[in-house]
C-alpha cells in the first residue's frame, strides 16, 4: 500500500516518526513531542503517520476511520473524520487474546462494521462505488490505546501522528447481503462478563459505514493512497466508546453477528 502523503512544505516527519516508532517498539507512553517535532496542522500530522508507518515496515491491513458521525464531525477541530492505518501484526481473528496494554495506560474499546475491497482501486481516479468495490462487511473491534498519555490533551495532528491511537483490529463474523444488510443501521452492543458496558450510539451520534466510507475515499485521493485488493477499512464506532483498564473478555453484538476478544492481565 502506498503510504507517501502530501507533506507539509518544510516540516520533517522523520524525527517525530522516530520517536513514536521507538514508543511502539518499548512499549513507551509519551507526554506530548517536543516542540520540533511537534505537528502544526493535520496534514503534518499524517505526514509523521506515513513515515511511522514505513519505519515499522510490518504491513497494512488496511485503514481506520474515526470521528465520522454527523456530531463527530460538528465536533472536530479540522472538520472530518481521523484516519490511520490497521497494522497488520494487530490485526487478529476472533477469539484472539491480546497483551495487555502499557501498565497505566487506558484502552477504548469500539464495536464498528468493517468493510473489504474485492479489487485494487485507485481513489484519486475512480469515482467511490460500494457496489462494485467491497465484496464484504464484517462486525469488528477497534482497540484504540495511544502511545501519548492523554491524546486529547495533544490534540489532533500529534493524535493523527501516532496513527490516530490505533492499538488492535479484531475481525468477526461476516454480515449476510454485505454491505447490503439491513444490519449496517442496526444497534450494536459490547459486553464483558454479561453486562453491556457499550451500549448502542443512534441518530447523529451513530457512524453511518458506507457515509463514513464516502469521507475515506476523499481522504485517500488527497493522499494518493492506492487501494489493494483484500484491505479491510473499520468505519468507526457504532457503540458509545467504552473506556477501561480492566482485561478479561469483551464481546461485540450486532443483530447475529458476534466478535470476540480477550485482554490478559497486565504483566506485574
Amino acid at each position: 500500500m502506498s503510504t507517501t502523503p502530501h507533506a507539509t512544505p518544510a516540516f520533517n516527519p522523520e524525527p517525530a516518526a522516530i520517536r513514536l516508532a521507538d514508543a511502539w517498539r518499548r512499549r513507551h507512553r509519551l507526554a506530548e513531542l517536543p516542540a520540533e517535532e511537534r505537528p502544526a496542522d493535520v496534514q503534518a500530522g499524517y505526514a509523521i503517520q506515513a513515515a511511522l508507518q514505513r519505519r515499522l515496515a510490518d504491513g497494512s491491513a488496511g485503514w481506520k476511520i474515526a470521528g465520522a458521525s454527523v456530531n463527530g464531525l460538528k465536533a472536530a477541530p479540522h472538520g472530518a473524520p481521523v484516519y490511520g492505518y490497521l497494522r497488520e501484526p494487530c490485526v487478529h481473528k476472533s477469539g484472539a487474546v491480546l497483551a495487555a496494554p502499557p501498565t497505566g495506560a487506558l484502552f477504548t474499546v469500539e464495536v464498528e462494521v468493517a468493510v473489504r475491497f474485492g479489487r485494487a482501486c485507485q481513489p484519486a481516479t475512480e469515482a467511490f462505488d460500494a457496489a462494485t468495490m467491497l465484496d464484504a462487511a464484517f462486525l469488528a473491534v477497534e482497540v484504540v490505546c495511544s502511545r501519548f498519555v492523554d491524546r486529547k490533551a495533544v490534540g489532533v495532528p500529534s493524535f493523527i501522528g501516532d496513527n490516530a491511537g490505533f492499538h488492535a483490529f479484531i475481525l468477526g463474523d461476516a454480515l449476510p447481503q454485505g454491505v447490503a444488510s439491513p444490519l449496517l443501521q442496526a444497534p450494536a452492543t459490547l459486553w464483558h462478563h454479561g453486562d453491556v458496558v457499550g451500549p448502542a450510539l443512534a441518530g447523529d451520534d451513530r457512524t453511518d459505514p458506507l457515509v463514513s466510507m464516502q469521507h475515506f475515499w476523499r481522504h485517500a485521493a488527497e493522499q494518493g493512497l492506492a487501494i489493494p485488493a483484500g484491505a479491510l477499512v473499520t468505519t468507526g464506532t457504532l457503540i458509545k466508546p467504552w473506556d477501561t483498564m480492566t482485561p478479561g473478555t469483551y464481546e461485540g453484538r450486532l443483530g447475529e453477528a458476534r466478535v470476540v476478544f480477550s485482554v490478559a492481565d497486565a504483566v506485574a
